[in-house]
């Protein structure tokens, strides 16, 4: 075990299907090799679970370590400053 390898992110993704903002931040996700558990609005998770969790009515909505990062555009913007401090 090595004890100075970083723990992995608990990420969590409520989407729509066929929603093209969904699927630009699983991709992006994807892209940087950062395993997600996706969360399926309408099977998995109600618009009432949605709003209770987030507070918000739109998709994605994206959680990293319990943080509410937001939609696709937040995603980019949030990974992007992870980027500039790992730099």
């Amino acid at each position: 075990i090595n004890p100075s390898a970083a723990k992995p992110r608990t990420i969590s993704l409520i989407a729509k299907p066929g929603c093209p903002f969904c699927a630009k931040a699983k991709a992006l996700l994807v892209e940087r090799g950062m395993d997600y558990e996706e969360i399926v609005l309408g099977r998995d998770a109600s618009l009432r679970s949605l709003r209770a969790i987030s507070g918000k009515e739109t998709v994605p909505q994206v959680f990293i370590d319990g943080e509410c990062i937001g939609g696709s555009e937040d995603l980019e913007v949030y990974l992007a400053g992870a980027e500039r401090e790992a730099a």
